[in-house]
């Protein structure tokens, strides 16, 4: 049995280990939230103080330039003028940049701030635990999309459960979201920039959370996956950054909901009634403060 890349296009699981998969999902905070996350992240509480001897990752720090690829691949389509919900996309695309540098996930004292993503749906909350020091660039953009509402209102737009013919213990089962059309079709999930590949060796289990790329490796941009079962077969080939902590039961749900099979999606894995994300959030944890702080 094969799974398809995008609309009309069909690839078996041994292609997925190139990169053709394609993935997505929605959320926002309104104004006051969003400087409190970005403050809080920039670490630049009244408090803090520099520790200059603490060697810093430069992965951690990379701007936008060095992070992101901005010729467009041969196969995608130009970017929408406005998302699904009517948010502008050439706005947005400004946005990301001016607040790109703000948000960096090391404390005074070297340490890794805990970032926390709360997806809302009809069927509860999914609470995913994001992974910077995974894939700090992944996990930057997917905040500063969020502190902008992209994700607010766009939907769970595909499924997907394949197995593959030539290895038949190798199957997959994942929700994909953040699309901004919301049709998941393929050439379509990007607001004007790609990222670069942050591949490593995070195991793909049920609740990881990862970004959706194309045939070429750095063309991740807006959509993402969640994982519902094993699929080693795609460890080392996507940028893992994140992991569902809480909600791992309405990601199951999501996907079990019925599809369509009719003339335009016939490939059965686009549902019926897509599932809104109705709002994401951010919550930071520093460890080298008390809880509460």
């Amino acid at each position: 049995m094969a799974i398809h890349e995008g609309r009309r296009g069909w690839v078996n699981l041994s292609a997925l280990a190139l990169g053709v998969l394609w993935i997505g999902l929605a959320g926002g905070c309104d104004r006051s939230e969003t400087d409190a996350v970005s403050h809080a992240i920039a670490g630049q509480g009244a408090d803090a103080t520099s520790d200059e001897s603490v060697p810093v990752d430069p992965r951690m720090q990379q701007t936008f330039a060095e992070a992101t690829r901005q010729d467009p691949p041969a196969d995608w389509q130009r970017p929408p003028d406005v998302t699904m919900t009517g948010k502008s996309v050439g706005k947005m695309y400004s946005d990301v940049i001016k607040s790109w540098d703000t948000y960096r996930f090391l404390n005074n004292k070297g340490q890794i701030i805990t970032c926390t993503a709360t997806l809302e749906t009809e069927f509860g909350p999914v609470e995913i635990a994001l992974r910077p020091d995974l894939a700090p660039n992944h996990v930057r953009n997917f905040i500063a999309l969020t502190l902008l509402g992209y994700y607010d209102g766009l939907v769970f737009e595909r499924t997907v459960h394949a197995k593959s013919e030539e290895q038949p213990d190798a199957e997959v089962e994942l929700i994909e979201a953040g699309c901004p059309l919301g049709t998941g079709d393929s050439g379509i999930g990007s607001i004007g920039y790609w990222l670069k590949p942050e591949f490593n060796k995070e195991p793909h289990e049920a609740g990881t959370v990862g970004a959706c790329h194309g045939i070429e490796p750095d063309t991740a941009a807006c959509r993402f996956y969640i994982t519902l079962n094993k699929a080693p077969f795609l460890d080392g080939n996507f940028t893992v950054f994140g992991k569902v902590t809480k909600g791992l039961e309405v990601a199951k749900k999501i996907f079990s909901l019925p599809v369509r099979n009719d003339p335009e999606y016939p490939e059965g894995d686009r549902p019926q009634k897509p599932v809104v994300i109705r709002k994401v959030t951010i919550t930071i944890s520093d460890p080298a403060k008390p809880a509460g702080q």
